[in-house]
């Protein structure tokens, strides 16, 4: 073998050893296999990984990592030099799990220590606690008898109030239903809603009419004014109506009867032209 070959291997062999590949794991043998089965261990174990037998599966790394095992385990100065690199590895890695054996004893027994430190604080802060518990307890008490007083008082109080301000409202509700009664008597004396006349002028029912930002057909101005009719007999008719509904009511059918007249009127104007 060259030595360009034994630097390559020995170079090999540290770089596996820090990267901690188990060359003898690859090969299914032990650090005690001799240097003559080393050869027929490689063929055993790189069967399965020949081009021949995995042919698309084929894994040249694997393959190649196999053949480098081989060579280094066969080579008496490489297979030293993973060895040593390998034990010096696990000899660092034993202190490392010495020191932390240590360093976790030192901070068992610091732990340890601080704990019995707060149990003895809990206990203390326990006492202290069940100490101010029955002093706020006894001002509660005291505090208590003084709101049940003052919210008795509040109560009679307030009992007081309700009674007016049930007086009010019976006050207010009768003065409702008069002016209920009152606006309902105004709109049977009427007949029927106020407004303009309509229905003065044929208009088609397809007619369009400009109606705010848009334009509606006439036939549904007619539908709405109904709509507004009949809502207005329905509050009428109503116990409890309150007078803003009442005129609201009236408020619509007006509204409904002016938009008819308008197009009644514009329709007239474009016919006579």
């Amino acid at each position: 073998m060259s030595d360009d070959n034994k630097a390559d291997l020995l170079r090999l062999a540290s770089e596996y050893a820090d990267k901690n590949i188990d060359l003898f794991d690859l090969l299914s043998i032990d650090a005690l296999t001799a240097k003559e089965d080393i050869q027929r261990a490689w063929r055993k174990a790189s069967v399965k990984y020949h081009p021949d037998k995995a042919r698309d599966n084929f894994d040249a790394e694997k393959w190649e990592l196999l053949e480098r095992a081989r060579d280094i385990l066969a080579d008496d100065g490489a297979r030293a030099t993973y060895e040593r690199a390998m034990k010096a590895k696990l000899l660092r890695k034993q202190e490392r799990e010495a020191f932390d054996r240590e360093r976790r004893k030192y901070a068992d027994d610091l732990e340890a220590a601080e704990l019995a430190a707060r149990v003895a604080q809990q206990e203390k802060t326990q006492r202290d606690r069940e100490a101010l518990e029955k002093e706020r307890a006894r001002l509660a008490e005291a505090q208590r008898m003084r709101e049940e007083e003052t919210r008795r008082q509040a109560d009679a109080d307030q009992e007081m109030k309700d009674l007016l301000e049930a007086k009010r409202r019976l006050k207010e509700k009768k003065e409702e239903k008069n002016r209920r009664r009152q606006a309902k008597e105004s709109m049977k004396a009427a007949g029927r809603p106020s407004g303009p006349v309509n229905g003065v002028v044929l208009v088609p029912g397809s007619y369009m009419v400009d109606v705010g930002a848009g334009q509606k057909p006439y036939w549904q101005l007619v539908c709405d004014k109904l709509r507004a009719v009949q809502n207005a007999r329905n509050v009428a008719k109503m116990e409890d109506a309150p007078v803003d509904e009442v005129q609201d009511a009236e408020r619509e059918v007006q509204e409904a009867r002016r938009l008819i007249a308008e197009a009644e009127n514009k329709y007239r104007q474009e016919t006579a032209v």
